[in-house]
């Protein structure tokens, strides 16, 4: 069995023949399709089975949903590939990938953004942005990391709204939801985060309801930030999305 890097579900192989190994595995629940060679490439045949294979939409997704859920499974890869802990340390995965973070004067309400040309580029933060707390320095630092990686090249990353005029507004959006998609799963992975919240549940299994399960879920919510120096609002978030919290 193998299970989604994404979302943890289950995935299903895919064959180009029945005599063969799978080419790939899909999964049926965001979307994902993992190409499987064994380290050989293609034959003609298998290229194109793949071709016709891309997994249905499934329902209630778009395509907008699969592109986060690509970005996410980019972040992932990163991870495996740095054997990176948590929590994780951002700007030395930016530094692996070749991406050196620098703190420079920026115009006043950009919070980060991207320098340099195709060969030699660096993630900048505003050394002169306010910046309330290490998490928030942390979360710009991912979503400037996940433009460069992504290739949103034209796109200064973490500027106050209405401030980029680079990319139309679609565009924009987009590029900006893959981005949050890509931080949040390079800092808080989803399979991370499912085994420290079933640690911690138990404080809100035992709360009785209401207000005492109101503030249970804080603190676990305040627990698991902690732990993976993220604000409590993006873990919370990040909860609301694997499901785990409503």
């Amino acid at each position: 069995m193998r299970t989604c890097p994404v979302c943890d579900a289950e995935m299903s192989p895919r064959f180009a023949s029945e005599c063969e190994p799978p080419v790939a595995w899909a999964c049926p629940n965001c979307g994902l399709l993992q190409l499987e060679s064994g380290g050989r490439p293609f034959s003609a045949e298998e290229q194109s089975a793949i071709q016709s294979m891309a997994p249905a939409t499934p329902a209630g997704r778009g395509p907008r949903d699969l592109r986060r859920s690509r970005a996410a499974v980019q972040a992932r890869e990163i991870l495996e590939a740095f054997a990176q802990e948590i929590p994780v340390d951002v700007e030395a995965v930016a530094e692996q990938l070749g991406y050196p973070v620098r703190w420079r004067a920026l115009p006043s309400g950009s919070r980060g953004g991207i320098e340099g040309d195709a060969e030699h580029r660096i993630l900048v933060l505003n050394r002169d942005y306010p910046f309330r707390s290490d998490a928030e320095r942390r979360w710009v630092m991912a979503e400037e990391l996940a433009h460069a990686v992504l290739g949103h090249t034209s796109l200064v990353a973490s500027e106050a709204a209405g401030d980029n005029l680079h990319l139309p507004e679609g565009a924009r959006k987009l590029s900006e939801s893959d981005a949050k998609s890509f931080a949040a799963e390079l800092l808080m992975p989803a399979a991370e985060v499912r085994r420290a919240f079933a640690r911690e549940q138990n404080i809100i299994l035992r709360a009785l309801g209401g207000e005492d399960r109101a503030q249970a879920v804080k603190t676990v919510v305040a627990d698991l930030a902690r732990e993976f120096r993220v604000s409590q609002q993006a873990m919370r978030i990040r909860l609301a999305q694997l499901g785990l919290l409503a």
